[in-house]
């Protein structure tokens, strides 16, 4: 005869095992202990398997009780047990049948084996099962279940016989008691579980510089349960404390710009076919922002010469349980968990701090840039006044060498898009310190952020940038919404952009970016409301369901909404 497989893998849901439940039988034996006369058969040295597939053909693996029922209790404690749902071409019951294979413990993410257990397990008498399907259950040994991460294998399974039922092999055989004709062997079968059990958690991105708020992403931290080797269906609803209302069956969804102090309740349920598992549900706050004078004491940056990477950044802390390290934006190698970090090169230095009695963190952005003679600027601070709506920078030089003048940028709600509104006169020569200050009194009435940064720039033309810092403008238009989008959720058709407040556009130019639900960015170009529209539409029909972010800026004003698409 030629070689076949024994095993048929074809993968069933447990409810398969109800449906048919009236034409099962179920066979169960109290396990043997296993000795050294009982050799590992599937060796190829001991029997070489001849038996045709259709012998003996196994349609599916599951946890069972004793009885063959799928077992929904398997982090509960056992006693355990593997049931083999079956369909035989025999007409008449085989003897001394044993199965022999290795239970794998497996990791779900990367399908390292974790715990390998052998089974070799004699069932004696098995009656024929060609009109049926049949199951044969069998006791295992604890497999330390953890309900986490893990899925289980039935590995590299083999099954033997006799016809004849004159020899009784359940407490010793040799290789050659089996006919190389009785067996039937196949690949690993997953071991179905008749119950799902999972968790989530969620992630803050770090606070950036002083905006007050963050990107939040919710993940799956363990999920067990059901078949391995099929699709996992996952429902996530958000509901946020304005009463808005989200679902996703993303894996891992996730939200930009959330404000601080938003309440989110966020519920989980996860399905595989007809298997439900319940319903999961956490109620988050998003925290309030590490601000800078929570954690910074002070900051010195030593600018070094031209060509040379002798700079430096020295950082003071407050008191606090803090973890801090340093990366560079221009050097993907450069790392360091030091207060002071020098000998630098030109470049952009991140400082990402972590408060470890809250979990909360958040990153600040220095800048080394060289000059001959360079200017050491002491302070650069801005400050709001509601009375007057306006805001006031002040800075401060303790030496100044061929120094021209000043030059003030600006900002709204993101640290991109710079515009120049001042120059001020700087000392030119000085040893001692020197005060300056410019008020602002064109701030935004819509934009809850306010940026600035200074350029000092050389009667060489050469400059040297500040760092960035910002104020928040408690103005009471920054709630009113220019924009509006309809339909919202959308759903298999076309949405359009509409200006809800006429007053607060005058035909200027429009521009945009839109965030996909995985974080990548489409940026539109406009200029008109139409056109703007055309563009999202297109990006809203190559990308999938999920919550889109959508920025407009036009004038001197920004806006947020968010998309839903189903």
């Amino acid at each position: 005869m030629d070689p076949k497989n024994f095993f048929y893998e074809e993968i069933l849901f447990s409810t398969v095992f109800f449906t048919v439940a009236a034409l099962l039988c179920f066979i169960s034996y109290e396990a043997k202990p296993q000795s050294n006369d009982k050799p590992d058969l599937r060796n190829d040295s001991c029997v070489n398997c001849k038996g045709q597939a259709n012998n003996f053909v196994v349609l599916n693996a599951y946890f069972s009780d004793v009885n063959g029922e799928p077992n929904e209790n398997l982090c509960e404690g056992g006693p355990y047990f593997i049931s083999i749902l079956y369909t035989s071409s025999q007409n008449n019951s085989v003897n001394n049948f044993r199965i022999i294979a290795d239970i794998l413990k497996k990791d779900q993410s990367t399908d390292a084996i974790l715990e390998s257990n052998y089974m070799n397990e004699f069932k004696g008498t098995v009656p024929p099962c060609n009109s049926a399907t049949c199951v044969i259950t069998v006791p295992i040994p604890n497999l330390n279940f953890e309900c986490q991460n893990e899925y289980y294998e039935l590995s590299n399974p083999m099954s033997f016989w006799t016809q004849a039922g004159n020899k009784n092999l359940e407490d010793s055989y040799k290789c050659n008691d089996y006919p190389t004709a009785q067996c039937s062997h196949s690949s690993s079968i997953p071991i179905e579980v008749g119950t799902l059990d999972y968790n989530f958690d969620v992630n803050f991105e770090c606070f950036q510089e002083n905006l007050n708020h963050t990107n939040v992403s919710f993940f799956i931290t363990s999920l067990f349960g059901g078949n391995p080797t099929q699709e996992y269906n996952v429902l996530w609803n958000f509901e946020f404390e304005d009463g808005t209302i989200i679902n996703s069956s993303d894996i891992n969804p996730s939200f930009q710009n959330v404000e601080s102090g938003e309440i989110v309740t966020a519920s989980l349920t996860v399905s595989q076919g007809s298997l439900n598992g319940s319903v999961i549900e956490n109620t988050y706050t998003i925290p309030i922002a590490l601000n800078e004078n929570e954690v910074i004491e002070s900051s010195t940056i030593t600018e070094g010469d031209k060509g040379e990477a002798n700079g430096s950044i020295e950082v003071e802390f407050r008191p606090g349980n803090f973890f801090y390290f340093w990366t560079s934006l221009d050097d993907p190698d450069f790392y360091s968990e030091e207060k002071r970090i020098e000998d630098l090169p030109e470049g952009t230095y991140r400082l990402t701090t972590f408060d470890e009695d809250t979990g909360l963190c958040r990153t600040d952005i220095f800048e080394i840039t060289f000059s001959i003679l360079p200017v050491e600027l002491k302070y650069f601070e801005a400050e709001h006044f509601s009375s007057e709506q306006a805001i006031k920078l002040t800075w401060a030089t303790a030496k100044e060498w061929e120094s021209s003048h000043f030059e003030v940028f600006k900002s709204f709600d993101n640290i991109e898009n710079w515009q120049k509104i001042a120059e001020i006169d700087a000392a030119g020569y000085s040893e001692k310190l020197q005060y300056y200050e410019f008020i602002d009194t064109e701030s935004s009435t819509r934009s809850s952020m306010v940026y600035y940064q200074l350029r000092q720039v050389d009667f060489d033309g050469t400059y040297e940038k500040s760092k960035v810092v910002g104020v928040q403008v408690p103005s009471d238009g920054i709630n009113k919404k220019t924009w509006k989008i309809y339909p919202n959720p959308v759903e298999n058709q076309s949405i359009h952009l509409i200006l809800a407040q006429a007053e607060d556009y005058k035909n200027e130019a429009v521009s945009a970016s839109l965030i996909n639900p995985i974080g990548s960015t489409y940026y539109l170009n406009g200029p008109t409301i139409e056109a703007l529209t055309e563009e999202i539409n297109l990006v809203l029909s190559q990308n999938s369901k999920g919550v889109y972010v959508l920025q407009i800026a036009w004038d001197k004003e920004t806006q947020q909404l968010k998309i839903l698409k189903r």
